[in-house]
């Protein structure tokens, strides 16, 4: 199964914290998809789940082929899956005295925020350096990468990247230790808590723009 799905991975600088961050997948299509110019530019295509993915991987890929199979029979062109590794929660929040926010009719606001953009992460620094070199320039469509010549890391499960700031609650606000882990219980990651069934099981009509 090695390599069979193609992950658009995140280049551009974007910092060492926030949910931003260089080396998070971005989006996702069967091999052989297309991409645009620009983006082959800006980004780096990862082939994966390699040849020796761990359980986590496997499920998660096996996830995304049915999807993106699913999507091809209901006539999608060049079907793909944005953001499938991220990690999002249902959070209330709360005013700088603790309290919760309210809308006009004094009912608790509830948001859904991304707290970690992908909690699958590729590390690229250990190519070659002229291969290193045509992944991080602008001007470069570099060559495809399997995802068994770079480092692969999965985020624990919870961590909240981002900016203290931009978090909804105030406890969580004056946390400001490095990626904190405070969403274990509810977080919701999309490689793992995706209804496969309910999807699968749509009847979907093309668009008409779908149709050739």
């Amino acid at each position: 199964m090695a390599n069979e799905i193609e992950l658009m991975v995140s280049i551009r600088r974007q910092g060492d914290s926030g949910v931003l961050r260089r080396g998070d997948v971005m989006t996702c299509r069967l091999a052989g998809g297309k991409w645009g110019t620009q983006e082959l530019k800006t980004h780096q295509v990862v082939l994966w789940p390699g040849e020796n993915p761990t359980e986590l991987e496997e499920n998660a890929s096996a996830l995304l082929q049915a999807i993106l199979h699913k999507k091809a029979a209901w006539g999608e062109p060049n079907p793909r899956v944005d953001y499938p590794f991220c990690e999002i929660v249902h959070e209330t929040p709360e005013d700088d005295n603790g309290s919760p926010v309210v809308d006009f009719d004094n009912q608790p606001i509830e948001n859904v925020v991304m707290t970690n953009r992908s909690v699958l992460h590729f590390d690229f620094t250990s190519l070659p350096q002229g291969q290193l070199n045509a992944v991080l320039s602008k001007t470069v469509s570099a060559e495809f990468i399997s995802a068994d010549d770079v480092s692969v890391s999965v985020d624990e499960r919870g961590i909240d990247k981002r900016e203290p700031s931009q978090r909804g609650k105030k406890s969580h606000r004056d946390n400001t230790s490095a990626n904190p882990v405070l969403h274990a219980n509810d977080a919701l990651r999309r490689d793992e808590t995706t209804d496969t069934i309910e999807f699968l099981s749509r009847k979907v009509e093309p668009i008409k723009s779908w149709r050739v």
